[in-house]
């Protein structure tokens, strides 16, 4: 780990290096980690139903189950800054950041190609449907396999440079966002990478459609379900991302003349809040848009609603037994007193 380098020029740094816990950094911090927390419970059922059911084990899962399993540990990152600031240490050096955030990076990257990996898997889908059902029957774990290949490299290609940059600039300081480990030039290289990927998934969920529509046999209520459900996924989902990278370069650009840095700092958290509910919407996108999702969804809940009425029934008779079995002496009064009744009651009868 890399010592902090005090002597940095940098304004925001010098501002808030000796302010404690401060309001300025805490409430955009637990803004942003209440929208990822509520993001990592979301793709956290999209895995564990993925996990559960039969029914889900299609291509289209697997991809789906992968983006959601990338974006949690993504989100998950957001803890290392959220505690930064509440401790009021507020920065550490950026090299301690990126190493601790590797596996946020890491995954990060991954759910972008991840995301366009799907893309692709349902182009081929609907472009060679025989040959894509034949792959995935006979060669199903290597033709995964390879799109998990290829996220690996384009995960480990990005990393690579977002920690050699993080070794020549070892003492920088940083609040340890995940924003924050992504650095000019870093940055540049991040953005434009990912800018290709959006919109080459962009691409191929417009060609489905295009290509559905002009399809044969398929209903007009089809295609409005389709084009449904690819608009919400192109304008939650991968516009989200679009619109974040967008307002990320902008701000780097012409920040200097909307204010203090701690100003600029914060309306990039408007970004990063809508970054991040993008990333916790692929739930949501998929009960809404999918009858086979809402399905499974709704049979976990009710199996859990099911487990913990169960739960808090054996618990209520547990302690209704133990309350009784703590109180031996109001059972013997109540024994007593049945008796001197009955014994009351015959006296009056011989009478």
């Amino acid at each position: 780990m890399a010592s902090l380098n005090t002597s940095s020029t940098d304004q925001f740094y010098l501002a808030y290096r000796f302010a404690g816990p401060s309001a300025d950094l805490i409430v955009p911090a637990v803004a942003l980690y209440l929208v990822a927390f509520v993001g990592i419970i979301l793709n956290g059922t999209v895995l564990v139903v993925t996990i559960k059911s039969s029914s889900l084990r299609g291509s289209a899962n697997f991809l789906m189950a992968l983006i959601c399993l990338c974006e949690l540990v993504h989100q998950i990152g957001h803890t290392f800054f959220l505690v930064l600031v509440i401790s009021g240490k507020n920065f550490v050096s950026l090299l301690t950041a990126d190493l601790f955030m590797t596996p946020m990076i890491f995954a990060l990257n991954c759910g972008l190609m991840a995301m366009f990996c799907a893309a692709f898997d349902r182009l081929f889908a609907v472009i060679f449907p025989h040959r894509h059902s034949s792959i995935c029957f006979k060669y199903k774990f290597p033709y995964l396999l390879g799109h998990l290949f290829i996220c690996i490299i384009y995960g480990s290609f990005t990393l690579n440079h977002v920690l050699a940059y993080a070794f020549e600039n070892a003492g920088n300081p940083t609040t340890g966002m995940v924003a924050g480990t992504l650095l000019s030039p870093v940055w540049y290289k991040f953005f434009a990478g990912a800018f290709i990927i959006s919109l080459g998934s962009t691409c191929c969920y417009v060609s489905i459609f295009v290509i559905i529509r002009c399809k044969n046999g398929v209903t007009q209520q089809t295609n409005t379900r389709v084009l449904r459900s690819l608009v919400i996924i192109l304008s939650i989902n991968i516009g989200g991302y679009l619109i974040t990278f967008v307002m990320y370069k902008l701000l780097s650009t012409f920040g200097s003349i909307l204010g203090p840095p701690i100003r600029v700092w914060q309306i990039g958290f408007i970004s990063g809040i809508l970054l991040n509910a993008v990333a916790g919407s692929n739930g949501i996108i998929l009960y809404f848009s999918s009858t086979e999702y809402r399905r499974v969804f709704k049979k976990q809940f009710q199996a859990l609603k099911e487990y913990f009425g169960h739960k808090n029934a054996v618990q209520t008779i547990g302690t209704k037994n133990q309350l009784r079995s703590a109180n031996p002496n109001n059972n013997m009064n109540k024994l007593q007193l049945n008796q001197q009744i009955n014994v009351q009651s015959i006296n009056l009868n011989r009478n």
